[in-house]
């Protein structure tokens, strides 16, 4: 899939997020547990959730004009030394104010690595393995993010060194970023090795341009932030309202996410097979087919667990293929930019999916979480629609009629 000389790349690079996905997967739950610990109400917790996304929103902003500057290798080794320092440094401070501090200079530190990482691998693979490769970095993350909530359960048991441990998490992450050839992304027009198809792509692309003429790429990534933790958060409680025990509902939550884990390569083997785009649209018409069964087949022995297997992996490659169609249309600067656009909707839909969705299970009932999703997902649709109608413009006269 990729070329000799590249996969030493690949592999740095994708180990080293890998890693950084453990630290993350780790961090989060033993946040909320140490300050519950220490008599903290859900409130306290959530402040601390909206301080490291208002410091991912942030880091984000700020991401591609660094790495044009300063180069992608170096801003990501001193994002993962300041994640690694904001991690430890949480042993040792007391105040809630210092704690929300950290927690944003946490969230400022780790955007820029997701970023640069998947504009990064986004810039190694041709377009016709495109959605291969990134399967691959996508399903090693989601599979070492799965391993955090393992090594919170055996830090909360150390509570003397359990920062000091997962900070430490973070530096395993600097050798491989170390080892990777950073080279400097191709000026609007040229042609890079590490990207045949380079002269076709867009280098200079505002933020708003992606927006505009991209949209189902934002829209995905807004999705499957949503899905990924309303899932975490709501799940449980829905299957325990409708009667089944606590095993089967932390179960459900552990299979949802290992078909996401495990269908990405078959979805990006689709996607090089029939088309970026055509999958990608697929994937979005699927989970909305599947949304609506989930009241239905709650609980249905084999038929459940099959269901929210399928669920997680569809859901799963609708992120996916936002990554491979951002490759796909963006080079340079524009890729940056685009891949930024992806980590700052992540944030936001991480943040405002859960609390609408808790909001309207309270009023409503909790099948509204499927609904809510529900819709999320015809948004996608609708900005997929749009997409295409941009795309042809160009090329075929009077597009928007014929489409």
């Amino acid at each position: 899939m990729l070329e000799r000389h590249l996969w030493r790349d690949f592999t740095a690079v994708t180990a080293s997020v890998a890693v950084l996905g453990i630290g993350v997967g780790s961090t989060l739950p033993l946040t909320a547990l140490v300050l519950t610990a220490r008599g903290h109400g859900p409130d306290v917790v959530g402040w601390m959730v909206a301080a490291l996304a208002l410091g991912g929103v942030l880091g984000t902003l700020t991401a591609p004009a660094a790495a044009l500057r300063f180069g992608r290798r170096r801003v990501m080794l001193a994002c993962v030394t300041a994640a690694a320092a904001s991690v430890i440094a949480l042993q040792y401070v007391e105040s809630l104010v210092l704690w929300a501090a950290l927690r944003a200079g946490f969230g400022a530190a780790m955007a820029p690595l997701f970023v640069l990482g998947e504009a990064w691998i986004s810039t190694l693979p041709a377009d016709a393995v495109r959605g291969r490769v990134v399967a691959l970095y996508t399903t090693s993350f989601t599979l070492c993010q799965v391993l955090g909530p393992a090594l919170t359960n055996a830090l909360i048991g150390r509570p003397r060194h359990a920062f000091l441990i997962c900070g430490g998490v973070f530096l395993l992450g600097l050798p491989g970023i170390a080892l990777a050839r950073d080279l400097p992304p191709a000026a609007p027009g040229s042609a890079a090795p590490l990207d045949p198809g380079r002269r076709d792509k867009d280098a200079a692309a505002s933020w708003l341009t992606i927006v505009r003429t991209a949209p189902a790429i934002v829209a995905g990534a807004a999705v499957f932030a949503a899905f990924d933790n309303i899932m975490l958060s709501f799940l449980p409680l829905f299957v325990l309202d409708r009667g089944l025990s606590r095993d089967r509902a932390l179960t459900a939550v552990v299979i949802v996410f290992f078909g996401d884990a495990t269908l990405q390569f078959a979805a990006g083997y689709l996607a090089d097979r029939f088309g970026h785009g055509r999958v990608h649209r697929l994937a979005g018409w699927c989970l909305c087919l599947l949304l609506p069964l989930l009241p239905v087949l709650v609980g249905i022995p084999v038929i459940w667990e099959v269901y929210l297997y399928l669920l997680g992996g569809v859901a799963g490659s609708v992120y996916t293929l936002s990554m491979v169609s951002s490759g796909e249309r963006f080079s340079g600067a524009a890729l940056l930019r685009a891949s930024g656009l992806i980590a700052l909707t992540w944030n936001l839909a991480s943040s405002l999916g859960p609390a609408a969705t808790g909001l309207v299970m309270q009023y409503i009932g909790s099948w509204a979480m499927s609904a809510v999703l529900w819709l999320m997902a015809v948004g996608f649709l609708l900005a997929a629609r749009a997409e295409r109608r941009v795309v042809a413009r160009p090329v075929i006269p009077f597009g928007d009629r014929l489409l």
